[in-house]
């Protein structure tokens, strides 16, 4: 590569660390610069100044967050050129799915042996998508054999055409809370920030998740990024 390639990792094993560390420098790119980080919002922080360079993020995570989606996206304004794989062994369809969406390149599983993360890694690299096989596996699962597969499919046809249809019936006052919501505020945060009572935040909250047909604030935050609804 003709420029160096910044590697970040986030690994809360140091074993796992060093020996992902040592398979960067030892078969990917000796010249590599790697840097740990304990966790995404330390690198957003840290990468206040851009540079467009060659730049890896290695993201071991057990459970994602609404955090974490919004804090992955940042990244990626960034820095267009920014690539992230994320390893994990809890994770659902719909997560990857949004972790696709939002720009990532790879998901894979921890359990993955040495010589599979090496031909992952290069192929990120190169601009190409990986997934590991145990989470194409599951993808393929769910899709035949969910009994609702035909509704699903008619579904997600119409996702992007319905989700800004149920957007652009959202009052500014909503959508300015959507937004609080999606950086993460409580309804008291926001109240104070806004100046309105509990129980007016607590209302605005109930006609969004309404009209944007979800059940809890998670779905609402991942049909806001899904859709960008919310802008960082």
């Amino acid at each position: 590569m003709n420029e160096k390639l910044q590697v970040y990792t986030i690994i809360n094993n140091p074993i796992f660390s060093e020996g992902i560390e040592n398979l960067m420098l030892t078969k990917i790119s000796s010249d590599a610069k790697i840097v740990r980080k304990e966790n995404l919002q330390e690198l957003i922080n840290a990468k206040s100044d851009v540079r467009n360079q060659p730049e890896l993020l290695i993201y071991d995570v057990v459970k994602f967050s609404n955090k974490d989606f919004n804090h992955l996206l940042h990244l990626m304004t960034l820095n267009a050129d920014f690539k992230i794989l994320i390893i994990t062994s809890n994770i659902n369809i719909s997560d990857v799915k949004l972790l696709f969406e939002i720009g990532v390149m790879g998901v894979i599983n921890n359990n993955i042996l040495s010589d599979q993360f090496i031909d992952f890694v290069e192929k990120i690299l190169k601009g190409n998508k990986v997934l590991s096989n145990e989470y194409w596996n599951l993808i393929v699962e769910y899709f035949f054999h969910s009994v609702e597969n035909t509704d699903l499919v008619k579904e997600k046809t119409n996702d992007i055409e319905n989700d800004v249809l149920l957007y652009s019936d959202l009052t500014n006052r909503e959508k300015e809370i959507l937004g609080y919501i999606c950086d993460g505020k409580s309804t008291r945060e926001i109240s104070e920030d806004l100046f309105l009572s509990l129980h007016t935040v607590e209302t605005h909250r109930r006609k969004i998740l309404t009209k944007l047909g979800v059940k809890n604030t998670a779905s609402m935050v991942k049909v806001a990024i899904k859709s960008n609804l919310y802008a960082l």
